[in-house]
């Protein structure tokens, strides 16, 4: 089974994760290993902390998929961007400077603070983006600690048309914040998970590249027509051109 990870940190020196040549290549080894062809390539775009344009992603994206062709590999890296909203960076989405899956693709991966800032107003931000035409898809909900004291939210946001992007770590109860862990699995409980992504910032664990663990789990527990509508499906709708 191959699966398509629609939310990881491939590219090096863009963002805080691979930062060499040799680290990213690591990653796309182990992910070609583990039977994941296609990675969307989703590099922070977060000012000013990480002031990334369309441009230096695409130049990022270039020098990776050179790797790939060099080392002969069996996977394939699209572009995409991990978007922060808040109040200092909307006015990206006005200016064009958000990046959606594939540059020209209608979903887009949207990320917010851990904790909520009062000037805020993360509902209306997803409104704006999908005013725009693009379909969110916000990444790791069961993260943020504002969204664990209001769990309606997760509902409110699907039934505006937005999709919930759970992370591998979280499923397997393999990330530091126990808090994440518990609400992801209330997240697939109550079915209102869409897919399920690595958020890979390295090679090595926790968050190492790799999904057949969690397709393995989500088959066991939910079967496998959800593992491949969560790993496979959904996200080769999502990257769609």
């Amino acid at each position: 089974m191959y699966m398509i990870d629609v939310h990881c940190h491939i590219l090096y020196r863009v963002d805080d994760a691979s930062q060499r040549s040799t680290e990213s290549l690591d990653m796309l080894k182990v992910a070609a290993a583990d039977g994941i062809r296609t990675i969307a390539a989703t590099s922070h775009i977060k000012p000013p902390m990480y002031e990334n344009t369309k441009q230096d992603l695409q130049e990022a994206l270039d020098r990776v998929r050179a790797l790939i062709q060099a080392n002969h590999l069996d996977i394939e890296v699209i572009l995409g961007a991990e978007n922060f909203l808040n109040h200092k960076s909307m006015h990206l989405l006005d200016e064009d400077g958000f990046v959606s899956y594939g540059d020209h693709g209608k979903y887009m991966l949207v990320e917010f603070a851990w904790t909520k800032n009062i000037y805020d107003k993360p509902t209306s931000y997803l409104q704006r983006i999908i005013d725009k035409g693009f379909i969110p898809v916000v990444a790791h909900p069961e993260r943020y600690q504002w969204v664990h004291e209001d769990y309606e939210l997760v509902r409110l946001w699907r039934n505006m048309g937005c999709l919930m992007q759970v992370n591998r770590t979280s499923v397997l109860q393999l990330d530091k914040m126990e808090k994440a862990n518990i609400f992801a699995l209330r997240l697939l409980e109550d079915d209102l998970v869409d897919c399920i992504a690595t958020d890979s910032h390295a090679p090595y664990p926790p968050r190492s590249p790799k999904l057949s663990d969690v397709y393995k789990y989500i088959s066991e527990h939910y079967g496998e027509a959800k593992a491949k509508h969560y790993l496979v499906d959904m996200p080769a709708k999502i990257i769609a051109k």
